[in-house]
């Protein structure tokens, strides 16, 4: 059967349009998984079965006609890059197996199975890879005079392309992003670099924070920079990064001032219990007895100090 014969890519578009979409996630350089299993659980007849997996504008990845070497017809980019497993297959598993992912994998590809004798389709299914490469830890370089400040951000190689962001640390404020300038680059695999530099009027204490982040990955890069100007006239600068999708390490202070303050109120609180324990014993006898009107009013006129 012709791969772009008219008849073919009519058929094509009747099976994406009962097909269901999944999504799936692979990194740069690994391996990924492309779904595609019957519905139905039955042995599949392979000389009676042929599959296709192509993308939207019939990029062949890979085929199965039973009798036929099919590689002639797969695309050049994916040439020794994918496969099938023929035992899979007829349990009716016909996933396919991607290697070596760049980021120009990052498509929906098309798998159908269908029925040699009479052309029509078994079952389809559509998975859309999202591609992702790490980026690089953030880089934050500063400069300033008298009347502003220069930060420059940077971070490489990753994919795809970042969103940059500048927080106020002092208030924990979104900057504008009119205040930054966004410069992105690819090298020749398809990965992104930025650099992102903000301008702002300069003032004795400053603390900022870059994040890249990352969409596929659902991913966070943050590096904080800081001076600070010192009782002695002079600035200390700092900068921590804190690791992808992690809380800051809270303050040294944190957990003194905690046990602290816990300390005071257990001492307040036994206290308040010797104390009552002592009232109650004065103020109550035997065959005082009020019922319980008696003992609210006597509760609600006590003082305890």
């Amino acid at each position: 059967m012709p791969l772009k014969s008219t008849g073919f890519l009519l058929l094509l578009l009747g099976c994406l349009r009962a097909a269901k979409m999944e999504e799936v996630h692979g990194m740069v350089g690994g391996n990924v998984d492309l779904s595609c299993i019957s519905p139905e659980k039955k042995y599949f007849d392979l000389s009676k079965t042929l599959v296709y997996w192509q993308t939207k504008d019939n990029v062949l990845l890979n085929s199965y006609i039973p009798g036929e070497d099919t590689s002639k017809y797969v695309h050049l980019k994916y040439q020794n890059r994918t496969s099938l497993t023929l035992e899979k297959m007829e349990k009716g598993d016909f996933s396919l197996r991607l290697f070596n992912i760049t980021t120009e994998d990052e498509l929906e590809f098309a798998c159908i199975v269908m029925n040699k004798s009479n052309a029509e389709f078994f079952f389809s299914s559509i998975v859309n890879l999202r591609v992702a490469a790490n980026y690089s830890v953030p880089i934050v370089d500063d400069k300033t005079n008298n009347t502003e400040v220069i930060f420059t951000c940077t971070s490489h190689n990753g994919f795809p392309k970042p969103k940059v962001y500048w927080v106020n640390k002092t208030d924990n404020s979104l900057l504008n992003q009119s205040l930054q300038n966004d410069t992105f680059t690819t090298n020749e695999k398809g990965l992104f670099s930025v650099s992102s530099v903000l301008k702002i009027t300069w003032t004795p204490n400053i603390s900022i924070e870059c994040c890249i982040e990352n969409v596929n990955l659902q991913q966070n890069l943050t590096v904080q920079s800081s001076f600070l100007l010192s009782p002695g006239g002079s600035f200390n600068r700092q900068t921590i990064t804190t690791p992808p999708n992690q809380l800051k390490p809270p303050e040294k202070t944190s957990n003194t001032v905690f046990f602290t303050i816990f300390g005071i109120l257990l001492v307040i609180l036994l206290m308040v219990v010797i104390l009552s324990r002592k009232l109650y014993k004065k103020k109550h006898r035997y065959g005082d007895y009020t019922g319980p009107q008696g003992n609210r009013q006597m509760a609600e006129t006590t003082e305890y100090i």
